[in-house]
């Protein structure tokens, strides 16, 4: 017999009574265990054939420690499986499962040819075998990964082996198998990796996947490893009235040959909060956090280590409704705190620690930017999981190579988001960034076969712009199947130009985010909703595990007593969007208003043969209607803050009497431009006018390549100003003017004052 390896120290729990399920002392038990050692033995002291206990205290889990809720297991069946040996009338109609037979199933992990296995599992025993088989083994993961090389390490973590789906377990028929990784990248918690695995049904797709697959075999053949890893639980071990919970992902289990037809096992899975590429937090967590952070309290400096730890453990005493106790965030208070963090070098200050700064749009590029630092860990951990979203919704697919030309450089980060996003998704990349000059960028997607395009919606127009010059001959080598715009919103005018030029068979996709929350949305047309192009805004899919989005009036930030509003709108309601990320927890961000303005829905009928059954519950529908016009208006992908703009007309060095910004379109309404008019005072010399024009263009970042769409004017007098057809005043009322709108109204956008 073999010895309980000396790593594992959790203790069996005895349950006396079912009211136990329901008590938060024993629910916290059962998850500080589950935490600490990934495996936990149950013994019930009451009969429980409707595995009532069981279902009481994952909803428990769910309630207080974020755990989802459980995923069904076939087509057919809901939350439980049952795992006993039978001939006819199987769980999934015309196939049976290996579980359902008296054969040995060696060494896997449930779930695995999902794209998200679920972390933990649960084994009731209704019946153990009597006569000494049907014996379930446990290998711990984190020693199996030691006695691994690292080139195979490397080799198992890329995405580069096709999971087949059982045909048991088939949801949707067009949708048979997956590619992804056998290693996953470690998270905090497990620094040496997780594990998915189950031999018969992971293909791999390349020459060293196959080795690294051979090598995975032999390790865990190996006597030592299975002498320092393996744990074997024989019925007297786990007998009738007994429950194992398992991390699914820190250790691998097998059964042997069962000899008693009469063995009865029920199984129920949990997809716990780090089963999505173990990102995400949960709300009780990133409030405790929050608590105790400058963004939210009187805190001097935010918490370190010590004191995050300690506040997660606080979270248990909070809930997901404690939400609603918490006051909205404003852009201008928040970033009244980091610029507070920024300027102040004291070493308790740990708000620049280990950090990736993301440079907040309308700050410019030479004058001082504003900058919103996320956890270095937590951002790669949120570009992994968000990679693996974009692929899920069918954006990106294994085979696809993209060619990015988003920013770079100049303390802009858009770029290395992006290439990163993609790869995770399953994509080539190649970094064309935003200074590639438009026919290179052209010559580069045909000579190289891209057939995925993304970057900001001005730079699709602009490339679009450049293919339509190309002879017939040149265009038709161009393999693009796929455009994906980030940034600024494109009207139906636009989204059919690009598919005048690039074919009509083309698909536009859409991916949202900011600096604040990072990536978060995406839109595909395929699961939006069919009026979404009519009505002039966009529908983004998100995962509310990773980012929870509310609705509140727009009257909610006129003032201080308004910002203490606490109940959101009802769904399908349009109002300013509150965001709180469960990405963020060093760094939490709590009911922050981003500016944007829209409406929550919940998933389209269709969406069906699009998103995978598991992650339905949790998607929903952000309708986007855009900016929110009283504040900032949108250019070449950047938010411009009216109050910056006022800021740099009102500074007495420049003399400025009279401004007008004019956004307007070219002549087929394919690209925005921006003009600016200013009337100066006569003292105004050609000195500082050169340096007026400078700190515009840097305001509004205009790059050499892009200047053809800028224009600044220095009128005489002002006649030179565009005035209202009716009052005859100069146009340019804030209210009501939306930039999105400026391609699809005859009359042209303007923002405008007197200084």
């Amino acid at each position: 017999m073999h010895r309980a390896p000396r790593f594992v120290k959790s203790s069996p729990v005895t349950v006396p009574e079912l009211s136990y399920s329901t008590q938060l002392d024993h629910i916290d038990n059962v998850y500080d265990e589950l935490e600490r050692t990934g495996i936990l033995k149950i013994s019930m002291g009451f009969e429980d054939e409707n595995s009532n206990y069981l279902q009481n205290l994952l909803r428990g889990l769910h309630q207080h420690r974020g755990h989802n809720l459980p995923i069904a297991h076939s087509a057919t069946q809901g939350w439980f499986w049952s795992i006993r040996p039978c001939k006819e009338n199987f769980q999934a109609r015309n196939h049976q499962a290996r579980s359902e037979t008296m054969e040995q199933f060696p060494w896997h992990t449930d779930c695995s040819y999902e794209d998200n296995p679920p972390r933990f599992f649960a084994l009731q025993v209704l019946q153990h075998d009597r006569y000494g088989g049907g014996t379930l083994s446990v290998m711990n993961t984190e020693r199996l990964i030691q006695h691994l090389s690292t080139e195979t390490r490397n080799a198992l973590a890329a995405n580069e082996y096709q999971i087949d789906t059982p045909p048991e377990f088939v949801r949707n028929p067009k949708r048979t198998h997956i590619t992804g990784s056998v290693l996953a990248t470690a998270a905090e918690s497990h620094p040496q990796g997780l594990i998915r695995f189950r031999e018969d049904i992971f293909n791999p797709l390349t020459y060293r996947a196959a080795r690294a697959l051979i090598e995975l075999k032999e390790v865990i053949a190996k006597d030592e490893v299975r002498k320092h890893a393996t744990l074997h639980l024989e019925a007297e071990k786990l007998p009738k009235g007994s429950i194992v919970l398992v991390d699914n992902r820190r250790w691998l289990h097998a059964r042997n040959v069962i000899k008693d037809p009469e063995r009865h096992l029920r199984r129920i899975q949990d997809p716990a909060r780090s089963g999505k590429e173990w990102s995400a937090y949960t709300i009780p967590e990133v409030l405790a956090v929050a608590s105790c952070h400058p963004f939210y309290s009187n805190a001097r400096y935010p918490p370190d280590q010590d004191t995050i730890r300690a506040a997660k453990l606080q979270a248990s005493r909070l809930t997901d409704t404690s939400l609603g106790a918490w006051p909205l965030l404003k852009k201008e208070d928040l970033y009244v705190v980091v610029s507070r963090l920024f300027e102040d070098t004291d070493p308790r200050n740990t708000y620049l620690h280990n950090v990736y700064m993301s440079t907040t749009g309308g700050g410019g590029r030479s004058s001082k930017p504003l900058y919103f630092c996320t956890d270095a860990q937590e951002n790669r951990q949120q570009r992994r999981s968000f990679g693996n979203f974009v692929r899920t919704t069918g954006l990106i697919e294994r085979g696809d190579l993209v060619l990015s030309t988003h920013c770079s450089g100049g303390l802009y980060r858009s770029l290395d988001l992006m290439l990163e996003v993609m790869e995770n998704a399953g994509a080539s990349v190649l970094a064309a960034g935003h200074q590639m000059a438009p026919a290179l960028v052209c010559q580069s997607l045909i000579d190289l076969h891209v057939n995925v395009l993304t970057g900001d919606g001005s730079q699709m127009i602009q490339i679009a712009s450049q293919v339509s010059t190309l002879p017939a001959s040149e265009r038709l080598k161009l393999k693009l199947d796929k455009v994906i715009y980030t940034s600024e919103s494109l009207t139906e005018l636009q989204k059919n130009y690009l598919r005048k030029v690039f074919g009509n068979a083309v698909k536009i996709y859409s991916v949202l985010g900011s600096a604040e929350a990072g990536p978060y949305g995406v839109s595909n047309p395929d699961i939006s909703s069919p009026n979404e192009t009519s009505s002039g805004n966009t529908d983004f899919l998100i995962d509310t595990r990773e980012t929870l989005i509310e609705v509140f009036p727009l009257t909610a930030i006129d003032d201080a007593a308004n910002c203490q509003v606490r109940v959101p709108l009802p769904q399908g309601q349009v109002g300013l969007i509150a965001q709180t990320s469960l990405t963020r927890l060093r760094h939490p961000l709590v009911r922050y208003l981003n500016g944007d303005i829209g409406s929550i829905h919940a998933l389209p009928e269709h969406t069906g043969a699009h998103v995978p059954e598991a992650d339905r519950t949790y998607l929903k529908i952000l309708r986007l209607q855009g900016r929110d016009t009283r504040f900032s208006f949108t250019w070449n992908g950047e938010y411009i803050e009216y109050s910056l703009v006022d800021a740099l007309m009102n500074d007495p060095q420049f003399g400025v009497l009279q401004w007008q910004v004019i956004l307007d379109t070219t002549e087929h309404r394919e690209e925005t431009l921006l003009e600016v008019r200013l009337l100066c005072s006569a003292h105004s010399d050609d000195a500082s006018k050169a340096t007026l024009s400078a700190r515009l263009k840097d305001l509004f970042v205009v790059y050499e390549e892009i200047e053809y769409r800028f224009r600044l004017i220095f009128v005489n007098d002002m006649s030179a100003f565009e005035r209202s057809q009716t009052g005859q005043k100069i146009s340019g009322s804030r209210v009501g003017c939306r930039v999105g709108d400026a391609d699809a109204r005859s009359e042209r956008m303007t923002v405008c004052k007197r200084c």
